[in-house]
């Protein structure tokens, strides 16, 4: 049997690269391989890296640029990673193409919604009205509220239900989906929980972290499995 070589991006730190042991942790446990990938502005090279991969993983991290989606800075914007973006929207464009798997996480789902034209909030409590803490105190295995998920959607029919409790880390979040996409989950509050491709097999971006909580939630382990399964082929 294949095992599937997943690349997954990483915070930018200074002169760091750094990820959470989550995110490699469910992919080895679903029958993969990770790999971080190192960022670069050299389409070629970024295409290469696309071609010698079976899925890629965007992973959470700070705030994005808001110059991307037409915006200058909010009040309440954070820190971002300079290149990080740039780099990402070039392994969206080269994954799309070649129709490798991908799963945005966090910050990933957001990324991958303004490569494709979508936009965002810059900062749900102050851009919307009456929204739950996001960005949750207790621990990140614990899961903090419930979403509602589109039935006949691929991540209802990943996930077999169409309520599920997640976890939430986060004070940005997907507004509109880009073209090509459709907005598929919702917390109770309103707020985007996750968007996916009408025409890919498997492009899937969730708010939520479910590295965090792979190990004890079943919805969490159904969608890492079924990335890792989709990118074995």
């Amino acid at each position: 049997m294949k095992v599937p070589l997943i690349g997954v991006t990483t915070f930018i730190e200074g002169v760091s690269y750094r990820l959470p042991k989550y995110y490699g942790e469910a992919i080895v446990d679903c029958g993969g391989v990770s790999v971080l990938l190192v960022k670069t502005l050299d389409e070629d090279k970024v295409k290469k890296q696309v071609e010698a991969l079976d899925g890629i993983i965007l992973a959470g991290g700070s705030d994005i640029d808001p110059e991307l989606f037409g915006e200058g800075p909010h009040q309440k914007l954070g820190e971002i990673e300079p290149g990080r973006d740039e780099y990402e929207m070039l392994l969206i464009k080269y994954a799309l193409e070649m129709n490798k798997p991908i799963l945005g996480i966090c910050r990933g789902s957001q990324i991958l919604n303004i490569a494709m034209k979508g936009n965002m909030y810059q900062d749900i409590y102050a851009q919307m009205d009456d929204v739950y803490q996001h960005n949750q105190k207790s621990p990140v295995q614990r899961n903090s509220h419930y979403i509602d998920i589109e039935k006949g959607s691929k991540l209802h029919e990943i996930m077999g239900d169409d309520n599920i409790k997640i976890n939430s880390f986060h004070h940005q979040a997907n507004k509109e989906a880009g073209p090509g996409f459709k907005v598929v989950a919702r917390s109770k509050d309103g707020v985007v929980e996750a968007i996916e491709s009408t025409t890919h097999d498997f492009v899937i971006g969730v708010q939520w972290h479910p590295e965090c909580t792979y190990e004890v939630d079943e919805y969490s382990q159904k969608l890492f499995q079924r990335f890792v399964d989709t990118a074995r082929g």
